[in-house]
């Protein structure tokens, strides 16, 4: 008798969260039939975060966007979508770039690839977005950087592939003070860039 795989109790079908989604005054991110808020609490959507966390996503976009100048990739901040379609999941990373060109930009509610995305951690998103959201992330065809920002000290992680028929890198630290490296992109993204004026220790 071959095995039945039944959906968990509360699955939303992808279409039906799209529905959803796009008639919510809020952001919300979804894996695998299962709704999450985008910060916090999951009963009201997407809550603000600290002074702090923005200052992270405004270092991080400017200095992206100011690498990428010239080049056919850009930066884009958290209000950008990104569909994995191999993992059924919709996330709205922090900060991510692309470098495909779309159809119709003013119509596009979500990317189906990223050469990079970065995700700012706070205490109460750095269990998922370390964990079953990197899962997905790993999935996700043409992404070759992923980028884990502390909001709560100075520090970072990353990990890295070369192409899709390439395996992931470990998630390793960033080391404190010195430039990452990402040759996906062309360009070395600097410590002080990232942190400067953060207000962390």
């Amino acid at each position: 008798m071959s095995a039945v795989f039944e959906k968990p109790l509360g699955y939303i079908e992808y279409e039906d969260y799209l529905v959803l989604e796009r008639a919510s005054q809020y952001k919300h991110e979804y894996l695998d039939g299962v709704i999450y808020a985008v910060q916090g609490d999951g009963t009201r959507g997407m809550a603000g975060g600290s002074q702090t966390h923005a200052r992270l996503i405004r270092n991080t976009l400017m200095a992206l966007h100011r690498r990428l100048a010239g080049t056919p990739c850009e930066a884009l901040a958290s209000d950008m979508a990104l569909r994995i379609e191999a993992a059924n999941a919709v996330f709205y990373p922090d900060v991510l770039v692309h470098c495909s060109a779309t159809e119709d930009p003013g119509s596009t509610f979500a990317l189906d690839r990223a050469r990079l995305v970065v995700e700012v951690l706070s205490q109460h998103t750095q269990r998922f977005d370390g964990g079953s959201k990197l899962a997905a992330y790993r999935r996700a065809p043409g992404l070759q950087h992923i980028l884990l920002i502390s909001g709560l000290a100075q520090s970072a992680s990353a990990c890295h592939r070369s192409g899709d028929d390439q395996p992931w890198s470990p998630m390793v630290d960033w080391p404190r003070g010195s430039t990452l490296a990402l040759p996906g992109l062309g360009i070395e993204l600097p410590w002080e860039d990232v942190f400067s004026g953060s207000g962390l220790p």
